[in-house]
């Protein structure tokens, strides 16, 4: 399991400041040229006042910006403290005390941690490569490097630096997730758990939270997750037990849930979609659109995705469009694999189908999807959903790549993403760039 730390400099200032410095300084009117100017007609920037610096940096909306922000000088570093680190939120365990599956000698609780998806570029040098990589960091400040699709740590990475320093590369967070894992209290009973156990029990499927840790005790803090073959739960701090919304919905099976404009929102395998206001004292549920028409061949291996960008929530629909996946005799591999999105309509209740991405693409992952516009990774072209489908595994390599596909809008093909050399490099190897730095 690699692990490596974010370190700060104050060896030059990064591109972002020196772009805003020379901007600012072609709009004054002097009377001495640029020949005659000294380095003491420029902004002295470790100068600023220390009202104006916490005023920037209270806009800033990720930790990295902070980071970055500090490591412009000394004096900004002294005077700006380092983000506070995400508090430990331990969750009820179990959700349900009387699932038969439940080892009754089995104690612990869950804990709900959050995950940082960052895409990576160095700041001089070519040829351009982005590298995409999700962390999770742990209490000492270091972090674990996992698969931006998956949450399983990578292997193979001994040879990347320990270090990062943040004046080097450009480094920019796309998405944050959250993920539950089971901790145990005391000596485990005997027998181990059992398969029946871990998947009703422990294992989550997916978590939503109503707020960012930063921000916990504001207005609350309340977790959603789906559980034991998709059925739905929510905790509110404070409380020490779960609340089973399939005690209300019987027999609704949940393909995902998300948190978007104050309220959480689920949708199950035939597409109905409810919401769930977190302020009110009570879990009252809100059928916000009806069931919509199954898509493709029979009933396996589909799924639906709810995927917040900005302040709108779209609906992701996987499905195959015949009984076979892939055709032997098929020159483009077409694994017919098919993707339709929806976007949400609040006002008329109901989800708008879209007819494609344009110039954003869309990653599909296991408990965590995110948009990205296609101009921020090298290589790559919108209008294109990437996914994790285990079909794709076998291919010959450690890392993340040989197990995503390409969706493309245009022609409505499914693709390995191994088939496109440089859009796989977004996920593996890692760059040669980062083997430079010691």
């Amino acid at each position: 399991m690699a692990e490596t730390h974010f370190q700060e400099s104050s060896n030059c200032l990064p591109t972002l400041f020196t772009t805003s410095c020379s901007l600012s300084l072609s709009k004054k009117k002097t009377k001495k040229s640029n020949r005659d100017m000294d380095s003491t007609s420029l902004p002295q920037w470790s100068s600023l006042p220390s009202d104006l610096l916490f005023n920037i940096a209270s806009i800033l909306g990720t930790r990295i910006d902070l980071l970055s922000l500090r490591a412009v000088c000394n004096s900004w570093r002294s005077s700006l403290p380092l983000p506070p680190k995400a508090p430990l939120v331990k969750l009820p365990f179990p959700i349900d005390p009387n699932n038969p599956n439940l080892n009754p000698n089995r104690h612990g609780h869950f804990a709900l941690s959050e995950s940082f998806s960052y895409s990576l570029e160095p700041i001089n040098r070519d040829p351009k490569r982005t590298w995409l990589i999700k962390i999770q960091e742990s209490e000492s400040g270091n972090v674990i490097l996992k698969d931006p699709l998956a949450q399983h740590p990578l292997a193979g990475l001994d040879r990347l630096p320990k270090v990062l320093n943040l004046l080097d590369y450009r480094v920019k967070e796309i998405s944050k997730g959250y993920f539950v894992e089971f901790v145990e209290q005391g000596k485990a009973p005997y027998p181990s758990i059992f398969v029946n156990e871990m998947k009703s029990c422990i294992s989550i499927k997916q978590v939503a939270v109503s707020t960012s840790f930063d921000k916990i005790g504001d207005h609350g803090f309340v977790v959603m997750v789906i559980y034991n073959g998709g059925k739905l739960a929510l905790w509110r701090m404070g409380d020490d037990k779960w609340s089973n919304v399939n005690d209300i919905l019987e027999g609704s099976v949940y393909d995902s849930v998300a948190y978007n404009n104050g309220k959480f929102f689920a949708i199950d395998v035939n597409g109905l979609t409810i919401s769930i206001d977190p302020a009110k004292a009570s879990f009252e549920i809100m059928e916000v659109a009806p069931a919509i028409p199954r898509s493709g061949f029979g009933h396996g291996d589909k799924f639906k995705y709810l995927v917040k960008w900005f302040s709108d929530l779209f609906l992701v629909e996987k499905y195959h469009e015949d009984l076979f996946y892939w055709s032997e005799s098929d020159d483009e591999d077409d694994y017919h694999i098919k993707f339709k999105i929806y976007k949400m309509n609040e006002e008329e209740c109901d989800w708008v189908e879209m007819d494609g991405l344009k110039d954003a693409v869309l990653f599909l992952g296991d408990g965590c999807s995110f948009f990205v516009w296609a101009k921020d990774l090298a290589w790559w072209k919108g209008n294109c959903i990437c996914f994790l489908n285990y079909l794709f595994m076998g291919s010959g390599s450690d890392g993340p790549g040989p197990m995503a596909g390409i969706f493309d809008f245009e022609d409505g093909i499914s693709r390995k993403l191994s088939k496109f050399s440089s859009c796989s490099k977004l996920f593996w190897p890692p760059p040669s760039w980062l083997k430079h730095y010691p």
